[in-house]
């Protein structure tokens, strides 16, 4: 009996022990406009997403911005910065990209 109390009781510390990994503001805003699930999407289809959604994408580029001088070397590698760097990798490439098309107004040089 004494066995299994002690069983239990280690089995409930190591799972108060374990942190489930905490969503980033990044991965949030993005999940909240609609993006998914950015574990299963790909760069360019972030980007894509992103190049849609400008105001989306004025959202994220002040927080990638800090997040990035901020973060360590392996940030978009580790496991916190995977989808944190995926989201700002396509921000990144959608704002160069995504611009929307200039009108001209007709007035010649």
């Amino acid at each position: 009996m004494k066995t299994i109390s002690v069983c239990g009781i280690s089995i409930v510390l190591m799972l108060a022990g374990c942190k489930t990994a905490e969503k980033s503001q990044i991965v949030a805003a993005f999940q909240n406009a609609g993006g998914g699930d950015v574990a299963q999407a790909t760069p360019q289809g972030i980007s894509s997403f992103l190049a849609q959604h400008e105001d989306l994408r004025k959202q994220l580029t002040p927080l990638c911005n800090a997040q990035r001088a901020k973060a360590p070397a392996n940030w978009t590698n580790s496991d916190k910065g995977s989808n944190e760097g995926k989201i700002c990798t396509a921000n990144a490439q959608a704002n160069f990209f995504g611009k929307p098309q200039l009108k001209s107004d007709g007035v010649k040089f």
